[in-house]
């Protein structure tokens, strides 16, 4: 009798079960101020991850700033964030423990950082969970929305351990957090 053969193979490679998955290319989430919400891979319509009024909790774990063009906007400053989904973002919105990457201008760069001095009453900001929301705001063009930060100490177990997660991934790979596509038209400005 025959045994059974197993195809199974790995084209692009596997993510890791209990640890952060750093992909080739970092996933890309474009924070969608035109529409408020998250966008993968477009900004129509159908690349829509969340709503305005939906708020995703995510873990910093790097910010770099940046001076140029980005899409349609050109010579401004962006802040440019590599983060973790928290433990409580479903996979479809984004995917579990994977570093993604997300850019943000104006307003909402504001926004980050006077929640992050809000935060270092609480020790280092980036042991905890950001959550990202969305303003509605009325400008010289229309109606857009600026990207509003809350912050909060980890609180569940899950959250907990995922901070292992993170650590052990940042001191092992954090020099490896790069984004060579996004940034060929921006300058970094970090001291």
């Amino acid at each position: 009798m025959a045994t059974k053969k197993s195809n199974q193979f790995s084209v692009f490679g596997t993510r890791p079960d209990n640890a952060i998955c750093l992909p080739d290319i970092p996933y890309s989430v474009r924070i969608n101020c035109k529409d408020g919400g998250l966008f993968i891979g477009g900004s129509e319509a159908k690349h829509r991850k969340t709503n305005p009024d939906q708020k995703i909790d995510i873990g910093i774990i790097k910010v770099s700033k940046f001076f140029g063009s980005l899409g349609k906007t050109e010579n401004v400053p962006w802040i440019q964030l590599f983060y973790i989904p928290a433990p409580n973002v479903a996979p479809e919105i984004l995917p579990k423990n994977t570093v993604c990457i997300s850019y943000i201008k104006k307003q909402s760069i504001s926004n980050l950082f006077n929640k992050v001095q809000e935060a270092m009453n609480h020790g280092e900001p980036g042991m905890g969970i950001f959550t990202i929301g969305f303003n509605r705001e009325i400008g010289e063009k229309g109606p857009y929305y600026s990207v509003s930060f809350d912050w909060r100490e980890r609180q569940s177990e899950e959250e907990k351990q995922q901070l292992g997660l993170i650590s052990d991934f940042v001191i092992a790979c954090g020099n490896q957090l790069i984004d060579l596509e996004a940034t060929r038209d921006l300058i970094c400005v970090d001291g």
